[in-house]
């Protein structure tokens, strides 16, 4: 690597702080000439030119110098955005594959503490202690049934009367205070007989 002032793509320490930064209105974008193709070559004709040849072409020597100038800057930014972009790839498979990890590890938790709850004493702490995990893990399948349940009641009483509405984050049955259940059981225990054994819904 070059360095942070000089990156490579893939780089992960990147400096811009050098670069003049310029700013463009939307509604004046369109309004901007492009660079095209092979832009390259037209710029390497120009850092070539000697001062025989600028004369002899009757080009001002100062607005050369200028073009020059934004030439290297522009080749400058480029290079800074192009490591950019690649970092910017990079960090979204990282996010990415972080993300599918975590989600795995979510679901055999959720799935390790409903099975361990359905066999101790203790289910209603356990429940509780997770509530947040478990509503997260359980949101497709309740959202599943929900529709199912909107869908077999619009086709019974042919009113399209809405389906109750979804419990909010964290208010769940199973996030509920230990009010007694049937026998003795706390709310969220219920809710653990109730809701399917499956880690993913």
């Amino acid at each position: 690597m070059a360095g942070p002032t000089q990156p490579d793509p893939g780089e992960k320490h990147i400096d811009a702080s050098g670069v003049d930064m310029k700013y463009v209105d939307d509604a004046d974008l369109q309004k901007m000439i492009k660079l095209r193709a092979h832009h390259d070559r037209a710029m390497n004709n120009i850092m070539v030119l000697t001062a025989a040849q600028i004369a002899q072409a009757g080009l001002n020597e100062g607005d050369v110098a200028h073009l020059r100038t934004q030439i290297t800057e522009y080749r400058e930014v480029m290079m800074f955005l192009v490591a950019s972009r690649q970092l910017t790839e990079n960090l979204q498979q990282t996010v990415h594959v972080l993300g599918h990890e975590i989600a795995a590890h979510i679901g055999e938790i959720t799935a390790q503490a409903r099975r361990r709850a359905k066999v101790s004493p203790d289910r209603g702490e356990i429940l509780n202690a997770l509530n947040q995990v478990i509503d997260y893990q359980l949101a497709p399948s309740k959202k599943a049934n929900l529709t199912k349940l909107r869908a077999k009641r619009e086709a019974e009483s042919g009113s399209g009367a809405p389906a109750p509405a979804q419990d909010k984050p964290g208010t769940s049955k199973m996030a509920a205070a230990k009010t007694s259940g049937p026998n003795g059981m706390t709310r969220a225990a219920v809710a653990e007989e109730e809701a399917p054994l499956s880690a993913a819904g």
